[in-house]
């Protein structure tokens, strides 16, 4: 795995791995900090009482994308060197109704 900064001479590549690891690091911790690791806050949005990890995650998601194209559109990220998965819809929804069911019936 490689950070995709790297090989366009930003810094090198055990550096943009540390660098997405404490990316990664900090994101966990605040997602921690706002209690999105609780079992009530996933089981009320499984629920549909509580949209906080729903309107966090959109959120997050977002930034990340306009992120990526601003870095793209400055020139400082190739996007030849990136990688990006195809979607196929249909598994990803079976796989997420699995996921939620599982967590419901668990109670988690």
């Amino acid at each position: 795995m490689s950070f995709p900064l790297g090989p366009n001479g930003a810094f090198s590549a055990n550096i943009g791995l540390l660098l997405a690891f404490f990316i990664g690091v900090g994101f966990g911790f605040f997602l921690e900090k706002a209690g999105f690791s609780s079992a009530r806050k996933l089981t009320a949005q499984f629920y549909f009482r509580d949209f906080a990890v729903l309107k966090v995650m959109f959120t997050a998601i977002v930034v990340a994308g306009l992120g990526f194209w601003l870095l793209v559109g400055l020139g400082a990220l190739d996007l030849s060197l990136t990688y990006i998965n195809p979607t196929f819809l249909l598994p990803q929804i079976i796989g997420g109704l699995i996921l939620g069911i599982g967590f419901v019936i668990g109670g988690y």
